[in-house]
């Protein structure tokens, strides 16, 4: 919105070109892959989603480390018994198996892993 607004203000102000407005405000607009291509806006463009990027990506990563571990030290019992243990909370949908149990992982139950995960594994530790 305050780009938006800014660019109102642009009509009633005295600058040459958006840009040379936007420069007045500290915003470099400059040229990027989509420039002068025909019918193609950046801010129509697809953005990946939390979901994309940490969820699937970030946490990935985090619990193929964390599942290293809990083997390295013969912890993963207690891990997935810490994970049937969580009590229900308002927001928090409890999880029906152990984490060792789940094959496919969705959306929802990445998001409960992200709230507890720290408190899981140190009851496990």
């Amino acid at each position: 919105m305050l780009y938006i607004d800014k660019a109102l203000r642009h009509a009633q102000s005295e600058a040459t070109g958006i840009a040379e407005y936007f420069c007045q405000w500290g915003v470099q607009i400059g040229n990027n892959v989509f420039t002068g291509l025909d019918r193609v806006s950046p801010a129509d463009l697809h953005k990946l989603d939390l979901l994309d990027n940490i969820y699937i990506g970030l946490f990935k990563y985090m619990m193929e480390w964390v599942e290293g571990f809990l083997k390295k030290h013969k912890r993963q019992q207690g891990f997935d018994d810490g994970w049937k243990e969580i009590p229900p909370y308002p927001g928090f949908s409890v999880p029906k198996k152990a984490y060792g149990e789940i094959t496919q992982w969705q959306g929802k139950e990445m998001r409960n892993l992200g709230r507890c995960i720290s408190a899981v594994f140190g009851s496990a530790m």
